[in-house]
C-alpha cells in the first residue's frame, strides 16, 4: 500500500470507491471502483498497474479509482489517440 497515504485518507478513498460500487452497480465507474478495492485489498493500492511505481496521493485522492501513475497515463493516451 502507498505510504503517500495516511490510514485517514485511507479510510476516505475505500468510503468513496464503496460508495461508487453500491451506488452505480455495473458502471464503467463502478468496475473501476472494485478493481481500486481489490487493489487495497491485496496490497497494491497506490501504485501503477503498468510501471510500480508510487501514485502521487494527490492523484489518488482527486481520482480515487486511478490504477496509472501519470507517465503511464500519459503513454496510454498518445496511444489510444494514434
Amino acid at each position: 500500500m502507498s505510504d503517500n497515504l495516511s490510514a485517514q485518507q485511507l479510510l476516505r478513498i475505500r468510503s468513496k470507491l464503496e460508495t461508487v460500487v453500491n451506488e452505480q452497480p455495473g458502471t464503467r465507474q463502478a468496475q473501476s471502483a472494485d478493481a481500486a478495492l481489490q487493489r487495497m485489498r491485496s496490497g497494491e493500492y497506490g501504485y501503477c498497474v503498468e510501471c510500480g511505481e508510487e501514485i502521487s496521493a494527490a492523484r489518488l485522492a482527486a481520482k480515487p479509482d486511478v490504477a496509472l501513475c501519470v507517465d503511464c497515463q500519459v503513454l496510454k493516451d498518445e496511444e489510444e489517440d494514434a
